[in-house]
C-alpha cells in the first residue's frame, strides 16, 4: 500500500520540524545565548530551557511538532524536515540577481583625480581623460534603452573623483531624471568622492541632480589622513574636507557616510577621528555616519599588502571601532545585510561606464581595458567582451562547496564575486579571499547590537565562549583558502563546453 502522507508528516498528521541548518547561536553567561538565523533574521535571547528544548532537537535530528516548538518555528531557527532550505535560498538569491524591474549603473566620468592616496587602485600615474561630448551622448542612449521597461533606477558616480567632471554628471543625471519622471521609474542616486570640491555650491546642485548620499573616505585624525589621503602636490585635504561635511549637512543638503580605512597601523587613528567628528557636533542626528573597511591589494597598480591585516585581526579591529562608533553617535544599531554580494557585478544588465565608453562589471576593474565587457559605443565590440562577461554571469556563491554549506550564506551571498572571477588580479590574503569580516565577529557584532537594546550588559559576555573566532573553531563554519578559490577561479578561466 502506497504511503500517501504529506511530505514531513508523521503517521498521527504531525508537522516533523528540524533545526535550521542557518541558525547561529552566542553562548552567554547564566547558560543563555543569543540566537539569530541567517535566512530569516530572526534575532532573541535564549534561557536555559529553551536551550534544553534546541539541544533535544538537534540531538534527535528531527522532532513532531509541539508547542515547545512554537517560537522557534516562528523565528524560523526550525524548519520543516524536508525543506531544502540550500534550493530555498538559492532561489531567493536568483529573484533579486535576476530582477529586470530594478536596474543598477554606475557611472565613472573621469578616472582624474586630485588625490595621491598610496593605496590607490589607480597608483600614482593617474589619467586626465573625462568623458568627451560624443562619449555623454553615447553614455545617454545606452542609459535610455536601459531603462525602457524598468520600475526603479540607483544610479552610482564613481571615479578617479567624479567631481573632476562636474558635466557629465549635471547633464547625464537630467537626462536619467526627465526619462524616469515621464514613465514612472522611481530614480535614486548616490555618489563616492574624497569631498575635496564638494563646497555648497557644488552639493545644491548635487541636491538638484538627486544625489541624496556621498561617500567620504577619512583616514584618522588630521595628522594621519593628511599623511594618507593628500592632494597629488602633497598638500594636506582634512581642513577642507571635515569644513565642506558641515557646512553641507548643516543645510542638509546631503547625507554623508565617512569611510575609514583600516589598516595595521591606524586603529589610534581611526578613534581619533571618531572623536573629532562627534567633538564637531556630527552625527546620525545631522546625517553623518562612519563604517570602516579593510586596505586591500585588489589592483596590480596597487601598491600591495604589506600593512594590510589578516581577515581575523581586522575584524577584531572593526568590532572594537564598530562599538566606539555606536557609543558616539555616528553608526546605527549594527544590522545585518542580505546578500552582502549582490553588487552591479554580478547583476546581469547592470554595468559600470567608464570616460571611453567601456563597459565593466566591477568599479574594480575600470583601468584595465582588457577587463571591460563591452562599450557604449557602437561598432566597438570585441570578441573577449563576452567571454569575460560569461565569467561573471556563470559565477555563484552555490556552485562552490565553501560558500553552499556555510551558515553566513543568506548574508553574505558570496561576497566579493571579484575575488572569485579575477583572483589572480589581486595579492595576500585580504585581497584575494573573499569571506567578509562578518565572518570572524558575528557574534561581537550580536551582542554590540543585543546590548544596544538593553538586553545584555558588558558581563553576559562569556570571555572563553562567546567569541566568533576561538580555539575549538569558528562559530560561522569553514571559511574559504587559497586552495579553494583558486580552483573557483581556475573553473571560470576554462571555457565552458557548449
Amino acid at each position: 500500500m502506497l504511503d500517501s502522507r504529506p511530505n514531513g508528516v508523521d503517521l498521527h498528521g504531525v508537522t516533523i520540524v528540524k533545526p535550521s541548518r542557518y541558525t547561529i547561536l552566542v553562548p552567554l553567561t547564566d547558560e543563555r545565548h543569543l540566537a539569530y538565523n541567517t535566512s530569516s533574521q530572526a534575532f532573541s535571547i535564549w534561557d536555559s530551557n529553551d536551550f534544553a528544548v534546541w539541544s533535544e532537537l538537534v540531538e534527535s535530528g528531527a522532532q513532531p511538532f509541539s508547542a515547545d516548538h512554537r517560537g522557534f518555528v516562528q523565528g524560523g531557527y526550525c524548519v520543516n524536515v524536508d525543506a531544502d532550505e540550500v534550493e530555498i535560498i538559492r532561489a531567493r538569491y536568483e529573484n533579486v540577481r535576476h530582477n529586470d524591474s530594478h536596474l543598477m549603473m554606475t557611472i565613472a566620468p573621469t578616472l582624474s583625480c586630485n588625490f595621491g592616496c598610496h593605496y590607490c587602485f589607480q597608483g600614482l600615474d593617474k589619467p586626465i581623460t573625462k568623458m568627451t561630448p560624443t562619449v555623454r551622448a553615447a553614455t545617454k542612449t545606452y542609459l535610455l534603452d536601459q531603462l525602457e521597461g524598468r520600475k526603479s533606477f540607483h544610479l552610482t558616480w564613481y571615479g578617479g573623483e567624479p567631481l573632476m567632471d562636474q558635466d557629465s554628471i549635471w547633464e547625464l543625471s537630467k537626462a536619467a531624471i526627465e526619462y524616469c519622471d515621464a514613465h514612472g521609474i522611481k530614480y535614486s542616486s548616490m555618489m563616492i568622492s574624497n569631498g575635496y570640491k564638494m563646497t555648497v555650491p557644488v552639493a545644491e546642485k548635487l541636491n538638484e541632480a538627486r544625489v541624496t548620499r556621498v561617500q567620504i573616505t577619512i583616514d584618522g585624525d588630521e595628522e594621519a589622513h593628511d599623511s594618507r589621503r593628500h592632494l597629488t602636490s602633497g598638500r594636506g585635504t582634512y581642513q577642507k574636507i571635515i569644513e565642506n561635511i558641515k557646512e553641507v549637512t548643516a543645510r542638509r543638503l546631503l547625507t554623508v557616510s565617512v569611510r575609514v580605512n583600516i589598516d595595521g597601523q591606524n586603529e589610534e587613528d581611526a578613534r581619533a577621528v571618531l572623536d573629532e567628528l562627534h567633538s564637531e557636533g556630527l552625527g546620525l542626528h545631522n546625517g553623518v555616519s562612519v563604517y570602516f573597511a579593510p586596505v586591500e591589494s585588489v589592483a596590480e597598480n596597487a601598491s600591495g599588502c604589506d600593512g594590510c591585516l589578516s581577515k581575523t585581526d581586522y575584524a577584531e579591529v572593526e568590532s572594537r571601532l564598530q562599538q566606539l562608533a555606536f557609543e558616539k553617535g555616528l553608526m546605527a544599531l549594527p544590522k545585518m545585510p542580505r546578500f552582502l554580494g549582490l553588487c552591479t557585478a554580478v547583476k546581469p544588465n547592470s554595468y559600470v561606464i567608464v570616460p571611453n565608453g567601456d563597459l565593466h562589471k566591477c568599479w574594480d576593474t575600470v583601468m584595465e581595458s582588457k577587463m571591460r565587457v563591452g562599450s557604449v559605443m557602437k561598432g566597438s565590440t570585441r570578441k573577449s567582451d563576452a567571454s569575460t562577461e560569461d565569467m561573471w554571469d556563470q559565477w555563484s556563491p552555490f556552485d562552490n562547496e565553501v560558500c553552499s554549506s556555510c551558515t553566513l550564506l543568506p548574508t553574505c551571498g558570496g561576497a566579493c564575486a571579484f575575488k572569485f572571477v579575477h583572483n589572480d588580479y589581486a595579492s595576500g590574503e585580504a585581497g584575494r579571499l573573499p569571506c567578509p569580516s562578518l565572518k570572524f565577529n558575528l557574534a561581537e557584532q550580536l551582542f554590540l547590537r543585543a546590548k544596544a537594546r538593553g538586553f545584555v550588559e558588558d558581563d553576559d559576555w562569556h570571555q572563553k565562549n562567546s567569541p566568533t573566532v576561538k580555539e575549538s573553531g569558528m562559530l560561522t563554519g569553514n571559511t574559504h583558502t587559497f586552495r579553494s578559490i583558486q580552483a573557483i577561479h581556475t573553473a571560470l578561466q576554462t571555457p565552458q563546453e557548449l
